[in-house]
């Protein structure tokens, strides 16, 4: 996804949402200053990806699926933990699934991909002392190893992450776009921007 492109969409988001992209921002500098040497380079996730088939796992995965690459999204890791014993290769989060099992599947050679938000300030304080490495994300301005590839929910931004990084084909697995409230409305914009890019 194009920077100009994802702009667009994020600022219909934080309207719609009544973020704040200060927050926003404030919340990149965070996890750039608490990660300093943490910080992946963006083409680890290409050594990963390139040229791969790739299982993308959302919330609603009930069962394992046999794929040459695996990117989790959010707490769907722990759905994924508890019905297969394979690390994924990338998981997509923003930090709500706790440091245990973050730590458990860096420690066992997944790509932690991590990202900011106003909203998870305090878990970034928290959470990315306790980690190795990890590539960092933001939803406003890259800067300086934190990274925007474009998304809006862990699980549309995995998906985006495969695409940018080259994956040979996407598959969209354990993703359910029906939810009440707010959860359906982040949902909705989810699939409208995977739509725009293609990937369902």
């Amino acid at each position: 996804m194009k920077l100009e492109e994802w702009f667009r969409i994020y600022i219909e988001i934080a309207r719609d949402f009544g973020y704040s992209i200060d927050e926003d921002r404030r919340a990149a500098r965070i996890l750039k200053e608490i990660g300093k040497d943490k910080l992946l380079d963006k083409n680890v996730l290409r050594e990963k990806l390139e040229g791969k088939e790739v299982a993308v796992v959302g919330g609603a995965v009930k069962k394992p699926r046999e794929c040459q690459r695996i990117i989790t999204a959010g707490k769907s890791l722990i759905k994924w933990m508890n019905i297969t014993s394979r690390i994924p290769d990338v998981h997509v989060t923003d930090l709500e699934e706790g440091a245990e099992i973050l730590k458990k599947v860096e420690e066992r050679g997944c790509v932690l991909v991590v990202h900011a938000h106003g909203d998870n300030i305090e878990l970034i304080k928290e959470i990315v002392p306790e980690l190795n490495f990890f590539v960092a994300t933001t939803q406003a301005e890259p800067f300086d190893r934190v990274y925007n590839f474009g998304g809006f929910t862990d699980g549309d931004r995995a998906a985006i992450i495969a695409k940018e990084f080259g994956a040979k084909r996407i598959l969209l697995h354990g993703f359910d776009f029906k939810a009440e409230g707010v959860k359906g409305k982040k949902l909705m914009w989810a699939k409208r921007i995977l739509e725009l890019e293609g990937i369902i």
